[in-house]
């Protein structure tokens, strides 16, 4: 549907508010299953779209296009520079000179990002020893302004809560890349047809969006309004864009000591946890807007957070293990013999995503506190023990120090809870227990030792207990209290003096 004038205000939803939060809290539960099916569809769409590619192209292949469409991706996160953030969250209703100074300023920095990016080809097929990524790469430079100038659109209908319709474009996207690619892969086209496809994904979302969105783009700069937007917009996606310079680190580390192939059984099993997780990106992107709603009710607040961290432990556990155990039974006949190796990385990944996404969840609490800039010197320290650690295990150990390296990259995570105020905090006495058991039986499937199912062994005790727990209040009559007059009774006929008979 086309949007309204841009005088327009859009009428917002009216919330309950004050003592009544246990509105936002059903409210959040019906968002997250909401988002959570659209992004199971997506998922789907995405798992789907990697069976089809990997199975026809082959690694080589697939591992130069992970390699040139992992450095694009980071380039085209950077274009916006939070401009489309500012238009969604600030206070004043953007007008027509908003839109169109953000649009200029996108275009900008996209020529310039695209030129850095040409010029910075030399140097990583230096760094890379191999060019098979670079043509597909230079092609794949043509997307960042797809992708920056979809941010005034996108952010237009964000503003006027047609999420919807975002929905609609975002999954459209993605089933246009899936048919492009698997045609392309079906008729041998190799690495072109993922190429292409994505090239096509990002060309109907900012085609989509602007046709939607009614929004005519014009070439007009207020250098004010746009300092403004850059101050206001940096601020909160800056975390988000040191998070994402972990998309890196496969295709420059482990594609210089290990080459393509290895990039591409790597980027296989983070596909997998990514299409499994999105419940994981669901419960977040609710979590910051029903915790504003209950910044004055702390209880609620910790309660809703507190239930976030079980979706995510009894949702993500399972399916992880599942695919743990399974996936050396059929991938080799779902995909062929030749990606197995990615077996031997997958379950350290998913194993770093159980155990980020509880403290993920903290920092969405911390976004919701302004305190915006303490995540992202959490997230530079996570990110720069991932790289570290990658570089050292990496030539040492192969692929399993690429997931060792995951795995120590979520100490730092710790301290996002510490950061948050305690009424805010996950409580790690009833989260980690099950916590513990699920990591530890993912990895099992990494041990070729004959005793690895004994790692299975902590999860079977956390669930016996909490089953027992479980049976006990269910069925078996509670305790006696001392405010219980039942007790007084008791202890009353306990205390009475034994008198004897004639």
């Amino acid at each position: 549907m086309r949007l309204p004038s841009w005088r327009h205000k859009p009428k917002l939803p009216k919330y309950n508010t004050g003592s009544d939060t246990s509105y936002m809290v059903s409210l959040s539960q019906r968002g997250v299953g909401f988002i959570a099916a659209r992004y199971g569809a997506s998922s789907l769409i995405q798992a789907g779209n990697v069976l089809v590619l990997t199975w026809w192209i082959g690694p080589r292949a697939y591992g130069a296009f992970v390699t040139a469409v992992g450095i694009t991706t980071f380039l085209s996160s950077i274009t916006r520079a939070g401009l489309d953030t500012h238009l969604v969250r600030c206070e004043e209703v953007p007008n027509r000179e908003d839109y169109d100074t953000a649009f200029t300023l996108i275009l900008l920095i996209s020529m310039f990002l695209c030129l850095l990016g040409w010029l910075a080809l030399p140097l990583l097929s230096l760094w890379l020893h191999d060019r098979s990524f670079a043509i597909p790469y230079l092609v794949l430079l043509a997307t960042i302004p797809l992708v920056g100038l979809a941010g005034p659109p996108l952010a237009k209908l964000e503003r006027a809560l047609e999420f919807r319709d975002v929905g609609q474009i975002e999954f459209g996207g993605q089933l246009c890349a899936f048919i492009v690619g698997a045609i392309l892969a079906w008729r041998g086209f190799g690495v072109w047809a993922p190429v292409v496809g994505y090239v096509a994904w990002q060309a109907f979302v900012l085609v989509a969006a602007r046709i939607v969105s009614g929004f005519v783009p014009r070439l007009n700069f207020n250098l004010s309004r746009a300092r403004q937007m850059m101050s206001f917009g940096l601020g909160f996606s800056a975390s988000v864009r040191v998070w994402q310079l972990r998309n890196l680190v496969n295709p420059l580390i482990v594609g210089r000591f290990l080459g393509a192939e290895a990039v591409a059984f790597v980027a296989l099993g983070v596909r997998a946890v990514e299409a499994l997780g999105f419940v994981r990106t669901a419960v977040g992107r609710v979590e910051i807007a029903a915790l504003s709603r209950l910044r004055e009710d702390p209880e609620r607040g910790r309660e809703m957070m507190q239930k976030g961290a079980r979706w995510q432990i009894f949702a993500l556990g399972p399916a992880f293990c599942l695919l743990a155990l399974l996936g050396p039974r059929f991938l080799p006949t779902l995909m062929g013999a030749r990606w197995s190796s990615a077996l031997l990385v997958f379950p350290f990944i998913a194993a770093a995503a159980l155990t980020n996404s509880i403290f993920l969840l903290e920092a969405s609490a911390l976004f919701v506190e302004g305190r915006q800039w303490a995540v992202t010197r959490i997230y530079f320290w996570h990110v720069a023990v991932f790289v570290s650690g990658t570089a050292v295990l990496v030539p040492r150990f192969g692929m399993v120090g690429y997931g060792w390296s995951e795995l120590g990259a979520c100490v730092p995570c710790f301290l996002l809870h510490s950061a948050l105020t305690p009424n805010l905090r996950v409580s790690l006495k009833a989260t980690l227990p099950w916590l513990a058991g699920f990591v530890v039986a993912i990895l099992s499937s990494a041990s070729v030792s004959a005793w690895r199912w004994a790692l299975w062994l902590p999860l079977a005790v956390v669930t016996g207990i909490r089953a027992g727990r479980w049976i006990a209040q269910r069925f078996l009559p509670p305790p006696l209290s001392q405010s219980n007059p039942d007790y007084e009774w008791s202890s009353f006929t306990r205390r009475r003096p034994v008198i004897s008979g004639d």
